[in-house]
């Protein structure tokens, strides 16, 4: 990428995520809808020091997948996992279902200014599953590491995220939200945002809508309910006129696989 989009790119990351205005992590996501109790049961609330900070995805009965910046001290070095902690089984992040403790944190490798934005928590005992838990399904390996991601998720597919994110009028939800949103092509995310990379996906939605703090690490799943994406950041403002952006799940499924036996 040129240092001169990197630099746009990184200036609107600070002006979106750094603000102390802005600061909340609290929330739902901008223009959504409440979920329905077991609608999204692979859904995790992830808790630092006990509040709610980031949105998770449960992939097996001991791993739940997040973005890597909301459980990072530095770099890839993450937060001590006995600050750590998930809630599952409720759509309410203040109650119900169970509170399970982090046993470790792995922060993708690569990751680095938002890119790679992907850490698998290992839980301390492993879940039960039923109506309400459940492990989202993962997708195939056919098209990691192509050039041609577009092949998976072609421009203009469907899909939803549920998280806890942000309020438009900055206020905090209790209950899971959910949202509708397309995708967006490699060219087509590189023209509205200059980000256009292989390993993640620019999610399109309207103006004033879209993900916000405490959305991080949710879910993106498509029409078969198979996990595309966790969402990673917005530009700027949250419901900007920018595209949202995820880290693509196909890219990383060997270093998941690998990391999950």
């Amino acid at each position: 990428m040129a240092d001169l989009r990197t630099t746009l790119v990184l200036g609107l990351l600070i002006f979106g995520l750094l603000l102390p205005a802005e600061a909340s992590p609290q929330g739902r996501i901008l223009g959504g809808e409440d979920a329905a109790q077991g609608e999204y049961p692979w859904s995790a609330s992830v808790r630092y020091n006990k509040a709610h900070v980031c949105s998770g995805c449960i992939i097996s009965q001991t791993f739940v997948l997040t973005a890597a910046h909301c459980v990072s001290n530095v770099g890839i070095t993450p937060v001590n996992a006995s600050a750590l902690a998930v809630r599952v089984g409720t759509i309410n992040q203040y109650a119900g279902g169970s509170i399970v403790g982090v046993k470790s944190v792995l922060i993708q490798p690569s990751y680095g200014n938002f890119l790679h934005d992907l850490a698998l928590l290992e839980l301390d005992q492993p879940l039960t599953f039923g109506d309400r838990i459940a492990a989202v399904e993962l997708p195939t390996a056919q098209v990691e590491g192509t050039e041609d991601q577009d092949a998976e998720l072609p421009d203009g597919t469907p899909v939803y995220v549920a998280g806890w994110g942000e309020l438009s009028d900055g206020t905090a939800s209790y209950k899971l939200q959910k949202a509708n949103f397309n995708t967006l092509g490699r060219a087509q995310c590189e023209w509205q945002a200059g980000y256009g990379y292989a390993s993640t996906v620019c999610l399109s939605r309207a103006e004033k809508e879209g993900i916000c703090r405490g959305d991080a690490g949710a879910p993106v799943i498509d029409d078969k309910q198979v996990l595309r994406a966790v969402t990673s950041f917005n530009f700027g403002p949250c419901g900007s006129k920018y595209p949202d952006v995820a880290t693509r799940v196909s890219y990383y499924l060997s270093w998941i696989e690998a990391n999950t036996k």
